[in-house]
C-alpha cells in the first residue's frame, strides 16, 4: 500500500513501522548526504542551500525545515503534507508551522490537493502567507513575491512534473508555477 511504501521512508529511523522487520530508509540521511556533496563538490555553505520539492518531496522539505534543517526557502508543487498524519499519525499543521517560521514558502497547489493548502482559507495557506521573513538584518527581503500557496483550480495533482503539456492549459499552468517558482527563489537565495 502507498502508506506502507511512505512508513518505510520516514524522516528518521525512529518513526519506521513498529512490529515489523522491514528495510527502511530514513529521508534525513539523504538530504545531509545533499549537504555534503554540495559541500564537498561545490563548496556551497549549508546556510546558502534552498529546496524545491513536487508531491511526497513538499512533505520531506517541511518536514526537514520543521526538524531544524536550515534551507534558505522553499518552493514546493502539488504538496502532500497529510503524509504526516496519515503514514506517522503526526500533525501535518504542526509542521507546516514551523517551516513557515523558519523559512519564506511558495507552495503551487492543484484543484484537487487537500483544501488547507488552498488560500484564502485552508489553514495552512493561512499560515504561510502569514510569515514574516528577513535576511537577518533590519531590511526586508523578498519583495517580489512574500511566502503563500498558489491555487490552481482547473489542474490535477502532479501536473507540473507529470502533466500532459499537450493540453494548453495544463502547460500555461505549468509554465506559470515554474516561472513563479524561478522568481521566488532568486528573490530569497
Amino acid at each position: 500500500s502507498k502508506t506502507r511504501w511512505l512508513r518505510r521512508h520516514p524522516f528518521e529511523d525512529d518513526q519506521s513501522i513498529k512490529g515489523e522487520n522491514v528495510m527502511v530508509h530514513p529521508v534525513r540521511k539523504d538530504i545531509d548526504s545533499c549537504f555534503e556533496f554540495l559541500s564537498v563538490q561545490f563548496g556551497i555553505d549549508s546556510s546558502n542551500v534552498g529546496a524545491i520539492g513536487f508531491c511526497w518531496g513538499v512533505w520531506a522539505m517541511m518536514k526537514a525545515c520543521a526538524m531544524g534543517i536550515s534551507f534558505k526557502c522553499g518552493v514546493g508543487f502539488h504538496p502532500s503534507l497529510v503524509i504526516e498524519d496519515r503514514a506517522f499519525e503526526m500533525d501535518h499543521l504542526n509542521i507546516a508551522r514551523l517551516a513557515a517560521e523558519r523559512m519564506p514558502l511558495l507552495l503551487c497547489v492543484a484543484g484537487n490537493d487537500h483544501d488547507n493548502l488552498k488560500p484564502p482559507n485552508g489553514e495552512v495557506a493561512r499560515i504561510i502567507s502569514s510569515s514574516k521573513h528577513s535576511n537577518g538584518d533590519t531590511e526586508e527581503v523578498g519583495t517580489k513575491q512574500q511566502p503563500k500557496c498558489v491555487d490552481f483550480p482547473d489542474q490535477k495533482h502532479g501536473w507540473v512534473s507529470r502533466g500532459d503539456t499537450s493540453i494548453k492549459k495544463v502547460r500555461e499552468d505549468a509554465e506559470k508555477a515554474l516561472k513563479m517558482s524561478t522568481e521566488f527563489l532568486l528573490d530569497w537565495m
